[in-house]
């Protein structure tokens, strides 16, 4: 009895083995009458399809890829090729077998050359291999069919920082800002600003400074450290001073550095162009204090600082300099220098 139970299985066995086989081996399913495209082929041949994904993993690309070429070219299922193929590859991936999912990824690129999943897959190989010339030629043309999608867009920018094409960075960091925000994209607001700030554009340089500290009004922003966002700041009141000063708006200059002595407090270039300001005005006590702590601070404007100061000084206490270490002390005592 046990005999032939065990005969009676190994049966069965062995007609299941075949019939999948049959199934397999076949040619892709179709019926006289009916079109390749109609939904009834589909499922029939999607039925195949599965019974080829059932195989074993190392024989399920190569009869995938035959069943496909014997595909009607109407046929339903080879819009869904890519993705069992893709499916393959997850397979491999997971069985460990990188190298064998490696090459039937490069292989789906010519078996699908038009993919926009291969195409983007294609400019995430060249980007990571810094291949830019490539990357740039791939992100374009993924970015002519979807211009909002962020990734694509920052990096293609990074492919254009890398290979110096500044124009072309210009021209794409404001369509990354209004993708993903000036917070997220702190970075590109910068570059612009100081693209601009270089370029002689004072407009569009403050412009983007002015965004850039909107987008960061009390912190630092994540990654950078306290001196790189100082030098924003700097920058930007900086340029808005030297526009008031081209204008004779000496006002217009007191208020800018002012404001960027409440980011930076011991900032002497601005205590220079503010004692400047006033000297111009004729306001002479005030101008000798802010030309006093431009000159405690003793950095590269101190020398300059106290010449003015003198020049001041002198004429208003007998041509003598008498009495100005008092003006200096009350400075370092007011900076706490």
């Amino acid at each position: 009895m046990k005999v032939r139970l065990f005969h009676l299985s190994l049966f069965l066995i062995v007609v299941l083995c075949v019939q999948a086989a049959v199934v397999v081996a076949q040619e892709p399913f179709s019926a006289e009458g009916i079109p390749a495209s109609s939904d009834y082929v589909y499922r029939k041949q999607y039925d195949q399809v599965q019974e080829i994904i059932k195989l074993p993993l190392a024989e399920r690309a190569t009869k995938l890829e035959a069943y496909m070429k014997k595909c009607h070219k109407d046929a339903k299922i080879l819009q869904y090729m890519e993705a069992f193929f893709s499916q393959i590859i997850q397979d491999l991936q997971k069985a460990g077998q990188s190298a064998q999912a490696d090459a039937l990824n490069k292989k789906m690129i010519q078996m699908f050359p038009k993919s926009d999943n291969i195409m983007a897959q294609q400019f995430q190989a060249a980007y990571k291999s810094k291949d830019y010339a490539k990357a740039i030629e791939l992100g374009e043309q993924i970015r002519a069919k979807a211009p909002n999608d962020a990734a694509v867009l920052v990096m293609l920018a990074q492919s254009y920082i890398a290979t110096n094409q500044t124009a072309k960075i210009a021209e794409i960091s404001p369509k990354i800002i209004s993708t993903i925000g000036p917070q997220k994209g702190i970075s590109y607001v910068v570059w612009l600003a100081d693209y601009y700030k270089g370029g002689n554009d004072p407009t569009n340089a403050i412009k983007y400074y002015d965004m850039a500290m909107g987008a960061y009004p009390n912190s630092v922003p994540e990654g950078w450290d306290a001196n790189r966002w100082n030098a924003v700041i700097t920058s930007n009141y900086q340029l808005r001073a030297s526009g008031a000063w081209a204008r004779e708006d000496f006002d217009g200059v007191i208020q800018s550095y002012t404001t960027l002595l409440s980011y930076d407090p011991k900032n002497d270039g601005a205590y220079l162009f503010i004692g400047l300001s006033y000297w111009k005005q004729q306001k002479l006590d005030m101008a000798q204090a802010a030309f006093a702590r431009a000159v405690v601070l003793g950095g590269a404007n101190s020398a300059r600082a106290r010449q003015y100061l003198e020049q001041i000084y002198k004429p208003l206490n007998s041509d003598s300099l008498d009495g100005l270490d008092a003006i200096l002390d009350k400075a370092k005592a007011d900076l706490g220098v």
